[in-house]
């Protein structure tokens, strides 16, 4: 199954599964990214979902806007009232539907992870950020041994099982650093994290926390 079918399958259940499971990466996102940030502003959420990451965004007084592949999860998202404009599209395919430079921030929670390659993604992410503006995201990271062992690749990335039959992505420390010297970010902040797996005897799963600011010209 994609993750794009597993996610309209799980919509109606999602919020409450993220409760259930204890993730908080949406918050963490928040609270590391909100000094950045002001009311009036613009905010462009990658993979909004039903827009657990880009509510508190909302609350702080930004407009918000949204993309996501599933339907389902637009739907539950949309009946929250509080983005100003929604749009079905697929990640896994560019250009994003935006113009250049169209958005003061972007952020992209619980996302990259299903993704191999983030070329792609982050090059237009840089296309449509204005200068200075905010990019706040989550990753599966990997551990010290693994960085060790990947280095500076670009490409570096590591697929490993979950106990959700989907697979997801752990991408090194150089292989972010790689992509923000391709595409013009600076690291402003970096926060790992561990997400309960789901299962007692399965270890918890590494992600990251991450903030950066758009430099390119």
């Amino acid at each position: 199954m994609d993750s794009i079918s597993a996610h309209d399958e799980e919509a109606s259940r999602y919020d409450q599964q993220v409760r259930d499971y204890r993730s908080h990466s949406h918050d963490v996102l928040f609270g590391m990214a909100f000094e950045y940030v002001k009311p009036h502003e613009t905010l462009l959420d990658i993979g909004i979902g039903t827009g657990l990451a880009s509510w508190p965004f909302a609350k702080a007084g930004l407009t918000i806007f949204g993309l996501d592949g599933s339907s389902e999860m637009l739907k539950v998202c949309e009946s929250k009232a509080f983005v100003k404009e929604l749009k079905r599209f697929d990640l896994r395919t560019t250009p994003l539907p935006y113009s250049d430079q169209s958005f003061d921030h972007v952020i992209c929670c619980g996302v990259f992870h299903f993704f191999g390659e983030l070329g792609p993604i982050v090059k237009e992410i840089s296309r449509v950020i204005k200068p200075g503006g905010i990019f706040a995201f989550t990753i599966a990271g990997q551990t010290p041994e693994e960085n060790k062992a990947s280095g500076d690749d670009s490409k570096s990335y590591l697929e490993k099982p979950t106990p959700w039959d989907v697979s997801i992505y752990a991408h090194s420390d150089g292989c972010i650093d790689k992509l923000f010297q391709n595409y013009g970010f600076e690291t402003l902040k970096g926060q790992k994290i561990l997400m309960w797996s789901g299962k007692e005897d399965v270890s918890d799963l590494l992600f990251e926390v991450i903030v950066a600011r758009s430099v390119h010209i």
